[in-house]
């Protein structure tokens, strides 16, 4: 699936919500914690097809992680989050920290995307196992 982009209205609604500022990967990953709770709150509009009125809910609770990481809060929603996600946490923190530079990591996750999609393709590796989903790594690394 693709990811959603915002349109210019829902642009201009969330100026007021977008951060000029980079967050850490310990922010991050509290907003998609707090997201967690959303989910878990309005659990029943998804559970009755009432797609839109889910994605309202969960968007107006988590405004900061809308209009600031909206493919992150799409994955989310859509429950397609997976271990890549703490992976990524892992080395943004490793950055911020100031032990890999940003080449670095973008690098190393390039390598980790090739492996997993392109050598598979093209012969030069079995298929890649099944990632972790999303809830089953939180539970396993707590």
């Amino acid at each position: 699936m693709q990811a959603r982009e915002l349109t210019t209205s829902e642009i201009a609604d969330g100026e007021r919500h977008i951060n000029d500022r980079d967050l850490s990967a310990t922010q991050v990953q509290a907003l998609v914690r707090n997201m967690d709770r959303s989910k878990q709150k309005h659990r029943r509009l998804k559970a009755s097809n009432q797609k839109l009125e889910y994605e309202q809910a969960l968007k107006s609770e988590n405004e900061i992680l809308y209009f600031n990481y909206p493919s992150l809060f799409q994955l989310h929603m859509e429950d397609r989050l997976d271990q890549t996600f703490f992976e990524m946490m892992m080395l943004k923190r490793r950055i911020e920290k100031g032990e890999l530079t940003a080449d670095q990591a973008s690098g190393m996750i390039g390598q980790q995307l090739f492996n997993r999609y392109a050598a598979p393709a093209i012969g030069q590796a079995p298929d890649a196992a099944p990632r972790m989903k999303y809830e089953d790594f939180y539970k396993q690394n707590q």
